[in-house]
């Protein structure tokens, strides 16, 4: 038995060597990780490797690549569990129910995936219009009929009148009386619809939460009613991505859970059968003409041969296979985070991106994050919030101000720079020696270190979404279990 023991000992110090040295995975029960996985307080970011005074950020994690002007990081340590197989259905026998309704057809969606096997079902209404983004998932128009009171026109700037009005629609309402707790993503604001029902509120924000609620009313009422629903145990204040969680706290001084989405019901991998590299969907605009223009016209000063497309102008109407069928997906952010960030990674596509100093040149000299405020979807830059920040924040700048030291601090908080083994060009003229250089086998690499990330990332979700639907449990007269 002795023998066996120590036999066992050299075979897992054996394989232990070996992932380390393949895959860089230190399977140490004992390795801990920079950054607070639980609740996102306190987060020590993945840094960029620009120098920033008075900042000091650990540097991202990158995989064993050698490349021309490579950004050079350090290891960042992965909280490495040994929970491989958390016990599903959570519900078994009686069901936990979820009413949501979005006007985006993908984060909610992603949850009704991701929840199913934990026994949770949904109650969903997808208001979405847009067929090209609803059309990958075949669930445009997935609805359980139309709804009383709200609709297509008023939900989105929902009259407070119509609150009381919605409670009495259906407060007898038997499909109503199943709900154990409410889902609000891509509109948070229309949470406030459920206040009367006494019922679990998972609030998480994909965008800047003030949606539906523009001027220094609405916007003070919201932040009163997120405050008070923060204040009891059994609801959600979350972000689906860090900025908005940052976001948040800026304006209530609520800290939100930073509960990602998980995105995998692509249901495809890395497979690199096709030639050339894709540039994630964006929004047309005078930035990305010059940029696809100038990308041309270095490729070609330099000789290269690389093809990089647009995924829509390659496919107007694309499945999940094409875009795990080419070698890597470069992104030219106009957002802070986007769910097709959370596609491509779980389905290990090597991802480029900006380093943050090139993303914050692109924001200050052609306002390429033109999405991030509200006044930038029009077209013209903010000149700061029309509400005042909350008191513990005063020291922070202002997110919804255009001056190069907001963009520079609010940086940081962008999805880009959150996730391990993404690769960084620091110019349009390194990205193309990059894509030019890079090896099949350098790629095969990055997508097996995403691979054996998103594994981790798996069981760190499902353990805070275990909690979360307890917790809801817990508070519901229907007592699911």
């Amino acid at each position: 038995m002795a023998h066996m023991k120590k036999l066992c000992g050299i075979l897992l110090a054996i394989s232990a060597v070996f992932l380390y040295l393949r895959f860089g995975v230190n399977l140490s029960s004992e390795q801990k990780s920079t950054v607070d996985y639980e609740t996102g307080n306190n987060l020590e970011l993945p840094g960029q490797v620009f120098k920033q005074e008075n900042l000091k950020l650990p540097i991202l994690e990158k995989t064993n690549l050698q490349l021309p002007n490579f950004k050079k990081k350090k290891s960042l340590e992965l909280p490495i569990s040994n929970e491989t197989n958390l016990e599903l259905p959570i519900f078994k026998k009686k069901p936990l129910v979820i009413w949501a309704i979005d006007i985006h057809a993908t984060p909610t969606y992603d949850l009704v995936v991701f929840l199913k096997p934990m026994g949770v079902n949904f109650i969903y209404r997808n208001y979405d219009t847009d067929f090209m983004r609803c059309q990958p998932k075949n669930n445009c128009n997935m609805d359980h009929g139309p709804l009383k009171v709200i609709n297509s026109e008023n939900i989105i700037d929902l009259d407070y009148k119509d609150i009381p009005r919605f409670y009495e629609a259906y407060k007898d309402d038997p499909a109503m009386k199943s709900v154990d707790a409410f889902v609000c993503y891509h509109l948070v604001s229309l949470c406030e619809l459920y206040k009367p029902f006494n019922k679990s509120v998972i609030i998480v924000a994909t965008l800047r939460y003030e949606y539906g609620r523009f001027g220094k009313e609405r916007w003070t009422i919201w932040n009163r009613n997120l405050v008070e629903y923060a204040s009891q145990p059994w609801n959600v204040i979350a972000a689906n991505n860090l900025y908005d969680a940052e976001y948040i706290k800026y304006f209530t001084g609520i800290q939100p859970q930073h509960l990602p989405n998980w995105g995998n019901y692509t249901n495809q991998v890395y497979n690199p059968t096709r030639p050339g590299f894709l540039i994630a969907t964006t929004h047309s605009g005078p930035f990305m003409t010059l940029f696809k223009k100038n990308f041309t016209e270095i490729c070609k000063k330099l000789g290269c041969s690389v093809s990089l497309t647009y995924l829509r102008d390659l496919y107007p109407y694309y499945k999940y296979s094409d875009v795990a069928a080419h070698q890597g997906m470069v992104y030219v952010p106009y957002q802070v985070s986007v769910m097709s960030l959370f596609e491509h990674y779980r389905m290990s596509v090597p991802i480029f991106a900006p380093t943050r100093e090139l993303l914050a040149q692109w924001e200050i000299k052609h306002n390429a994050m033109f999405l991030k405020r509200w006044s930038g979807s029009n077209g013209r830059p903010s000149n700061g919030s029309e509400i005042d920040p909350h008191p513990s924040q005063r020291s922070v700048p202002d997110p919804n101000s255009f001056t190069e030291e907001s963009i520079r601090y609010w940086g940081r908080f962008c999805d880009y720079y959150l996730y391990p083994h993404i690769t960084y060009y620091d110019s349009i003229e390194d990205l193309a020696r990059i894509l030019q250089q890079i090896t099949k086998e350098q790629l095969r690499n990055i997508s097996t270190q995403m691979k054996l990330f998103s594994v981790q990332e798996k069981i760190r979700l499902t353990k805070l979404w275990r909690n979360i639907l307890l917790t809801a449990a817990n508070h519901s007269v229907n007592h699911p279990h």
